[in-house]
């Protein structure tokens, strides 16, 4: 059958409800069983721009699908974009899903020119796997326990399409495996406490070095106004300060977004001053940050990524329990190339 392939637009809201709803939908989407038809309409009278949404329609007119493309943020990682599909429970096994991901594809690499295409799915959703490894979709890794289905934390199959010209991947494989740590002057006392807006000028100059940026997604020449507003928004945010009072490392974790079935993940990110780097300051930031998690709050599950050729990182949250779920192939922009980078994750609580 011939599908017509549109824009989502405000209209949509009764059969983007009723899509949305589908109990095949829920089982393997993030979707919630019961929504609002007001909040689906909502949802689409203020839709946000970082998100291309596609729609297919029968001859008739009848919504029966929808995907799209959740662009990034963060300037860093604006060559990325996640990837979502949904057919309603009725058409399944009718072309809808090929015929949005073929326009969705198009959309991307002709009007978008985006690299990285990367989606999860529910581990046993195999007709969908099946349908993105027939369009370039390659495995990356399992996230273990990622999504909460039916009362259990079921694992997803991270996959993605990448479409680099030659030369902007730089292809970084995994070179912590052979890596030698370097030599460190002797431990200097430090302290960690709760950070507070007045750090902001301090954790600006923290995220100006190099290595901090080669290290994480941060930009150069950081904005003290904008790390005020950082931290002032933070509920779990730690600064290690030497003994002059001066920020040395900073660490904080944070939910990765507001879709319930996600609830129990939190993401975390440590930054460490080059001069103080095996001086304890990040392991110290580390076991304080999971001492919080497992006594006072609810995650059952903790990640980060980390550049691959990120040796020290790496051995350091190896030895506090992360492993290595998925590489993440050209996931990070960094002096002009595209890198790859780890993601890592542990379990907080199982009960």
């Amino acid at each position: 059958m011939h599908y017509q392939i549109r824009r989502l637009a405000p209209r949509d809201a009764a059969a983007l409800h009723r899509l949305r709803t589908s109990p095949g939908v829920v089982r393997n989407t993030l979707q919630q069983p019961f929504q609002s038809l007001a909040s689906v309409q909502q949802l689409l009278d203020n839709f946000p721009p970082h998100i291309h949404a596609l729609v297919a329609c029968t001859p008739d007119g009848e919504l029966v699908g929808c995907g799209g493309l959740h662009l990034n943020t963060p300037p860093r990682r604006r060559h990325a974009a996640l990837f979502f599909l949904m057919v309603r429970d009725d058409w399944q096994g009718k072309g809808v899903g090929g015929t949005l991901l073929r326009a969705v594809l198009d959309y991307a690499d002709n009007w978008l020119d985006l690299k990285r295409i990367e989606l999860d799915a529910v581990h046993d959703n195999h007709g969908a796997i099946a349908l993105y490894q027939r369009y370039g979709f390659e495995h990356e890794g399992v996230a273990r326990g990622f999504n909460l289905r039916e009362g259990v934390y079921e694992d997803a199959v991270l996959m993605a399409r990448l479409r680099f010209r030659p030369g902007e991947h730089a292809a970084n494989a995994d070179a912590a495996a052979g890596s030698t740590l370097r030599q460190v002057a002797p431990r200097q006392p430090f302290s960690l406490r709760h950070s507070e807006p007045g750090d902001a000028a301090g954790v600006a100059a923290l995220m100006a070095h190099d290595s901090t940026q080669s290290n994480t997604l941060q930009l150069p020449y950081p904005d003290e106004k904008a790390w005020r507003q950082r931290l002032s928004d933070s509920k779990y945010s730690l600064v290690a300060q030497d003994a002059a009072g001066s920020i040395i490392g900073n660490a904080a974790i944070w939910q990765p977004g507001d879709n319930p079935r996600l609830a129990h993940i939190a993401e975390l990110g440590i930054t460490v001053h080059p001069a103080q780097h095996g001086q304890g300051v990040g392991s110290a930031l580390l076991q304080a940050l999971l001492q919080q998690v497992g006594d006072y709050l609810p995650y059952r599950r903790l990640q980060l990524k980390v550049f691959s050729d990120n040796a020290a990182a790496i051995a350091l949250y190896e030895k506090y329990g992360f492993a290595r779920e998925a590489m993440l192939r050209g996931d990070g922009l960094r002096h002009g190339s595209y890198h790859n980078c780890l993601l890592m994750a542990r379990t907080v609580k199982s009960a």
